[in-house]
């Protein structure tokens, strides 16, 4: 008879921020030292429950986010939130910085999670593409990961809150290319944009709890009419459509990587009636979800 102590884990692994073997706030690391150390849960694609910036400076690999892939190469910055799933994997020799740290650091240290929001770098992870760093912003951005080494390392009075203004100068660096990156865009744009940005923002919170259009624009206080206007308009999609992937991307996520049950996984994601889930994720998918996890598993294993 199988005991619980053979059983597999249900859910998606998800991983405290540890230093030491203790829970920490913030921890810094080069890439070179952490493949090393790494235990076999943290090779298996896993969710963190903190923030992860990672920044390629040598070697080649690739960094699986969600189900896309990215080619790891130097100069390129990822911005992880803890919601994503997502394995690194790197060929041969190779280094980098990785900033790790918490909710609760940025509230007491840094810039807070509501200006991390604003940022662009974090959250609607569906849509954020890791930034390619240009050769003129990499001095200024190595002078302040140097810095951040050197407090964490020395770890004297006052070292957080120096790491946590260093912190959001990095960001703010990246952040000017990122912007220089762009296209420029009109006034009436810019607004598209941000109204855009705070539905996506919303999907992130509330996909699980809020499956109807008419929550959205109401948190918003704008119209469902004027909410799918915009976004048609932004991104060619409605605002139906765009909740409907935000929950297949969860389920999709669960699907490969835990062992969730179909009812157990509509319950999660705020369906009173599990039939209903199964009838939507076929639709939306073209097969059920049990052939559905067979056949991505086989694909990523």
């Amino acid at each position: 008879m199988e005991t619980g102590m053979h059983k597999k884990p249900r859910g998606i692994d998800t991983l405290p921020l540890m230093l030491d073997g203790k829970q920490a706030d913030f921890v810094f690391k080069r890439m070179r030292d952490v493949h090393p150390d790494l235990s076999e849960a943290d090779h298996k694609p896993h969710r963190h429950e903190y923030y992860s910036i990672i920044w390629v400076t040598s070697g080649k690999g690739s960094h699986q986010v969600d189900f896309k892939t990215y080619p790891a190469l130097p100069g390129t910055v990822f911005f992880i939130s803890p919601e994503q799933v997502h394995h690194l994997k790197m060929d041969g020799k190779h280094d980098g910085a990785v900033l790790l740290f918490t909710a609760d650091f940025l509230e007491q240290f840094s810039s807070g999670t509501r200006w991390l929001r604003q940022s662009g770098f974090f959250f609607r992870c569906d849509d954020v593409t890791p930034l390619q760093l240009e050769a003129s912003s990499k001095p200024v951005l190595e002078d302040t990961i140097l810095q951040i080494e050197h407090e964490f390392e020395k770890k004297q009075e006052g070292y957080l809150e120096l790491i946590g203004a260093l912190l959001k100068i990095f960001l703010l660096h990246c952040q000017r290319q990122a912007n220089q990156q762009a296209p420029v865009h009109t006034e009436r744009h810019r607004s598209a944009s941000a109204l855009v940005k705070r539905f996506k923002d919303l999907l992130d919170e509330q996909y699980a709890h809020w499956h109807m259009v008419s929550n959205y624009a109401s948190a918003m206080n704008i119209t469902p009419n004027y909410l799918n206007e915009i976004l048609s308009a932004e991104t060619g999609r409605n605002a139906k459509d765009m909740i409907l992937s935000r929950i297949m991307l969860e389920a999709k996520r669960q699907a490969i990587h835990s062992e969730i049950s179909v009812k157990e996984l509509a319950f999660k994601l705020g369906f009173e009636d599990p039939a209903h889930f199964s009838k939507l994720f076929k639709q939306m998918e073209q097969q059920g979800f049990t052939e559905f996890r067979s056949m991505i598993r086989k694909k990523y294993s």
